[in-house]
């Protein structure tokens, strides 16, 4: 099991079938979640990756159709979503997956890697304008920083280089919270707010 300490998580290749993914199909137990009829797969982030995530998978999700100038971009009602669920292969429905986005693994980088994360998790969100007036809303209703998804993370160069098409939100980044049980396991995760 993971500390809470800050880890990165990037595309790599060859692609996985289980552990952190990219892109392609999603998860085969949130294949038939009701929210694939709305949203798009778009990575999983492997069990263990927090301490939060001990012994399930984090699957995100993003609307379809999504444009950083709708109006699904604040909390609650954010356009990207979060699937907690068992670890699961990927499934045969790559249809599901946000089109545009090429599959491949998310690897941990290690510590002394100096490549920009996509995906970093931790106690404390890295923000892109510093003002930490944007999460008010999700920490008001008791939930704390998770992870988030920073578009300066996609690779620039190397067999990756198109591993997306166009970013997703601006050159920006997500960020997601919930709060752990007494357990200490998150069962429900939630998109905070996009800065860039």
């Amino acid at each position: 099991m993971s500390d809470d300490g800050p880890r990165g998580f990037t595309p790599a290749l060859p692609d996985r079938a289980e552990g952190g993914r990219l892109g392609g199909a999603p998860p085969r137990a949130i294949e038939d979640h009701p929210l694939l009829e709305t949203h798009r797969y778009l990575l999983t982030l492997p069990a263990g990756c927090a301490e939060w995530a001990a012994d399930v998978e984090v699957s995100v999700l993003l609307r379809n159709g999504f444009s950083i100038a709708d109006d699904d971009v604040t909390y609650p009602e954010m356009a990207m979503r979060a699937l907690v669920h068992p670890s699961s292969p990927r499934g045969d429905r790559s249809d599901l997956g946000w089109p545009g986005l090429r599959s491949a693994a998310l690897s941990e980088l290690d510590g002394a890697d100096e490549t920009p994360a996509l995906v970093r998790t931790g106690a404390q969100p890295v923000l892109i304008q510093n003002e930490p007036g944007y999460a008010a809303a999700v920490l008001a209703d008791g939930h704390r920083f998770l992870f988030q998804i920073d578009e300066d993370g996609w690779p620039v160069d190397g067999p990756l280089e198109d591993v997306i098409e166009e970013y997703l939100w601006g050159y920006g980044s997500v960020y997601f919270y919930g709060t752990p049980g007494t357990d200490g396991q998150v069962r429900d995760v939630h998109a905070g707010f996009l800065d860039f």
